[in-house]
């Protein structure tokens, strides 16, 4: 296996100092003017960035070669296919729309007296598992889908609210059955997020 000094590269992206989701969008823009067989070396220090890059090159198609830690940055190396599929500049606007949609529900779902608030999350593999579970689900179980809070994960990611810890395992088998990349279920105590499942 080739060490990250042995890997050659045709462009580096140096995205330090950046935070999701834009690394992940630079990323894919790159490579999406990159010629097949050419390798990006990319370095970031967004802590969600290993699962981003993991998560595009796996929906995409492109290869990722290699990725390590060094320094408290992530290196990842990717190798443009034939096959590659990069998300247009206008799926990268209707992400960054749907954070400020979420980003606004979450306010007016915590400033409503008269809703109860929810206690259990789901957390997901990736954000468009997220996606993919509410357009499935259609606010049944009384889900909402919502940011992830930070206290359970820092990273750009998102989680399906409930309230009550019933629903919240059914809702989770539920989309476990149907090949749905969730993680696990999160209580919220007080302020405290702990994990309960699985």
């Amino acid at each position: 296996m080739e060490t990250i000094k042995e890997i050659k590269f045709d462009r580096e992206l140096n995205l330090e100092g950046l935070v999701c989701p834009v690394p992940i969008v630079m990323t894919s823009e790159t490579v999406k003017k990159m010629k097949e067989g050419e390798v990006l070396k990319v370095i970031a220090t967004d802590p969600g960035f290993e699962r981003d890059i993991w998560n595009w090159s796996k929906q995409t198609g492109n290869e990722l070669i290699k990725v390590e830690k060094e320094d408290g940055k992530t290196v990842a190396y990717v190798r443009k296919t034939s096959e590659g599929k990069e998300p247009s500049l206008g799926y990268w606007i209707r992400f960054h729309a749907l954070g400020v949609k979420l980003h606004a529900r979450l306010f007016f779902l915590m400033i409503n007296p008269f809703k109860k608030k929810p206690d259990h999350f789901i957390t997901f593999t990736a954000i468009s598992e997220g996606t993919r579970a509410e357009k499935f689900l259609r606010g049944r179980f009384g889900s909402v889908l919502i940011p992830i809070p930070d206290e359970i994960d820092p990273r750009c990611g998102v989680v399906l609210a409930v309230r009550g810890e019933d629903k919240a395992r059914e809702l989770y088998e539920l989309l476990l059955k149907e090949g749905f990349g969730v993680e696990a279920i999160y209580r919220k105590r007080n302020k405290a997020y702990e994990k309960i499942y699985p």
